[in-house]
């Protein structure tokens, strides 16, 4: 009954207030009224339109209140309430019928424009529509209680099993009696439960992914191997690095660096003294670092040797890089500098370290040779 009273109270309350809403909207809507003198024609306004919604309602509503009525004194009857009640309802129920009915006959006016919604009847007509819609909302709750549709979309909620219940084709507690193993430790009981069929198929798709990637790496051979694809991805780096240094144009680097002549390398010195000296001395003589004065080189002594280990650094042996904090003419300025120590002779002179470095001497060239005269 708590059901019942929940639903039918607020709908005989909403058809009492559509009956007392509806003379107050006919009476404003013919105050209203003027003819038309502007033509003959067919006019949709707003309020028309708001006007056809609420009759469309109001009819669905009618159409729906004969089986509510019954359903509804059926109930009443099977839970053998008063009289008093069921004449209650009854009568509350033809009186909204009647207030409905009188609403299904439209007025006729003028055409009017979206201010409607500032007045009294435009706002009516809005609250009637939502009276009925919700009036409908109740129906069909009732509709949905009387049959009895809730209580089996409970129930079917209930015994159908959820989704984590599927995937892993738990047994239900009625049924664990013919999985019972018969054993029982301190009244644990031992269950004969099935893999769960996620954590099979995930193991059938391990031996499938290594199938196919045994055919394609070891017997088809369509994808390269670690090593082999280290070695791809070092050669796109080298031609990425050669493209990268010919789009430069001509900035130095470690591939075209030149021995500048003298007196083209003063910042070369400059950076020495500031860079260099702390580790190699002022004169190039050698302190934590080796002697720059001699014929003997750790990394070699040639000028693109020299100018690689500058700019790169060698970090097992202390020596940063520099790239970062000089540009490329001022590390071939520094190179050059350094070559020039060679010979100097410092005093304190650090004893040779590494590898003695013997100048490349060029091919010569004979002088009386003509070089006018071509071989074929």
């Amino acid at each position: 009954m708590k059901a019942l009273h929940f639903i039918i109270r607020p709908i005989l309350f909403l058809f009492l207030s559509i009956g007392c809403a509806l003379p107050t909207y006919a009476q404003g809507t013919a105050a209203a009224t003027q003819p038309s003198s502007t033509g003959n024609g067919f006019h949709l306004d707003l309020d028309t339109a708001l006007f056809a919604i609420s009759f469309t309602l109001a009819i669905v509503i009618i159409a729906l209140l004969g089986v509510l009525r019954s359903s509804i004194r059926f109930y009443i009857d099977k839970n053998n309430n008063s009289l008093k009640a069921i004449l209650w309802i009854v009568m509350i129920f033809y009186s909204s019928q009647e207030a409905l009915a009188q609403q299904a006959n439209p007025v006729a006016g003028n055409p009017q424009s979206f201010t409607f919604l500032l007045s009294v009847q435009g706002w009516l007509m809005l609250i009637i529509i939502a009276i009925e819609i919700y009036a409908l909302i109740l129906i069909r709750k009732w509709i949905r209680f009387y049959t009895g549709i809730e209580k089996f979309e409970t129930r079917t909620a209930e015994t159908k099993p959820s989704w984590w219940d599927r995937i892993n084709a738990f047994k239900s507690i009625d049924s664990e009696g013919d999985i019972d193993t018969g054993h029982n430790y301190d009244g644990i009981r031992e269950l004969d439960n099935i893999t769960p069929p996620w954590f099979t198929a995930a193991f059938l798709g391990t031996i499938l992914f290594a199938a196919v990637y045994l055919y394609r790496y070891h017997i088809a051979q369509s994808a390269p191997l670690q090593l082999k694809e280290y070695q791809n991805a070092m050669k796109i780096a080298e031609q990425e690095q050669a493209l990268y240094l010919s789009e430069k144009g001509d900035q130095i680097d470690e591939n075209n660096v030149e021995l500048l002549p003298a007196g083209q390398y003063e910042e070369g010195k400059t950076i020495f003294k500031t860079a260099c000296a702390v580790c190699h001395g002022d004169k190039g003589q050698g302190l934590v670092g080796p002697n720059l004065t001699d014929d003997y080189w750790i990394h070699g002594g040639s000028v693109k040797e020299i100018f690689t280990v500058i700019k790169y650094g060698v970090m097992d042996k202390g020596m940063r890089n520099w790239k970062d904090e000089y540009g490329p003419n001022q590390i071939a300025q520094l190179t050059s500098y350094i070559k020039s120590l060679k010979g100097t002779n410092p005093p304190g002179a650090k004893d040779a370290q590494g590898t003695l470095y013997t100048e490349a001497t060029p091919a010569k060239t004979d002088v009386n040779q003509d070089t006018s005269k071509t071989t074929k």
